[in-house]
């Protein structure tokens, strides 16, 4: 738990580039950058670019239907005010230490920069994945793969008390540019080979992706089995809303769309496995559909 001074402290930490306290390795597999031109129209490389964020942090937008609907890049809250929120109003909340915080500001600021994924979208994940809570555990898919860490990632890295720094780093970069089991941000922002192809490099078409593993391009709140509100709530921390707000509340004032599941697709011909034993899902599908010794890559819930 945090004293008054030591959380004012973490409120003013400095919005310039951090450097990692070690060298961030790149991912496994390809597409550790985003490269896709619609991918890259949803980055700045300024962490002081943004607006002021809400005069009241606490009100929620309901933003639903297709990826039109959302608020556009220029509307997005400034990274600075949007880690002190984060920071007072939900880590603050969380077992971390102040120093535990700061390696997570280090390896968002890092990771981003890396993988060209912009550090407000990167922070809005963690804060709605697992709070910034470093003890957060790991969840299971719908094909029983482990989702874990910061960014519950698929077959990800867990936080390592002896290896705090190491840990972090490697928390954020799964989530953000994939492990060799699952996609990360990139790969979906990317559309690459190893996930749906749902995006077309839209971020919240890839926020629902990766809650999801499939995307309904005509209402983003369709969470298909998975939260209907997580495409809003993306929104609204993007917009600088402080998470505040009971959850069931929201989704009932904004009419989100209950969740369904998709109906599975009939077992194709093909493809043939790829080595890892994954290939793309063919939409919409269920995780545990197997063809030809292969099951669907479906990221995270």
């Amino acid at each position: 738990m945090f004293t008054s001074s030591s959380l004012a402290a973490l409120t003013l930490l400095p919005v310039a580039l951090a450097a990692p306290s070690s060298p961030l390795n790149p991912r496994d597999g390809a597409g550790s950058v985003v490269t896709s031109s619609n991918g890259l129209a949803w980055y700045s490389s300024t962490l002081t670019s943004g607006t002021s964020g809400r005069t009241d942090p606490s009100s929620y937008t309901c933003f639903n239907g297709p990826a039109s609907n959302y608020p556009s890049l220029s509307t997005w809250v400034n990274f600075g005010t949007m880690w002190n929120n984060s920071v007072k109003y939900t880590f603050s909340q969380e077992p971390d230490t102040p120093a535990q915080i700061q390696d997570i500001y280090n390896a968002i600021v890092a990771t981003s920069k890396a993988a060209k994924v912009d550090a407000r979208y990167i922070l809005a994940t963690i804060l709605l994945e697992s709070s910034g809570n470093l003890s957060v555990p790991c969840t299971t898919s719908f094909g029983g793969i482990p989702n874990c860490g910061l960014m519950q990632s698929y077959n990800g890295s867990s936080f390592s008390a002896s290896t705090p720094v190491k840990s972090i780093n490697a928390m954020v970069q799964d989530g953000t540019q994939g492990t060799a089991y699952g996609p990360g941000l990139v790969q979906l922002f990317n559309d690459a080979a190893n996930t749906a192809a749902l995006s077309n490099g839209n971020v919240y078409a890839v926020a629902r992706e990766y809650n999801s593993g499939s995307v309904n391009a005509s209402d983003l709140s369709d969470g298909l089995g998975a939260n209907p509100s997580y495409v809003s709530d993306i929104a609204n921390y993007l917009q600088g809303w402080n998470g505040y707000g009971d959850s069931a509340a929201i989704s009932s004032s904004c009419s989100f769309v209950a969740s369904t599941t998709p109906t599975p697709t009939p077992t194709p011909s093909g493809p043939t496995c790829a080595s890892s034993g994954y290939v793309a899902a063919p939409s919409p599908t269920v995780a545990g559909t197997t063809s030809n010794c292969c099951t669907w890559v479906v990221p995270m819930i």
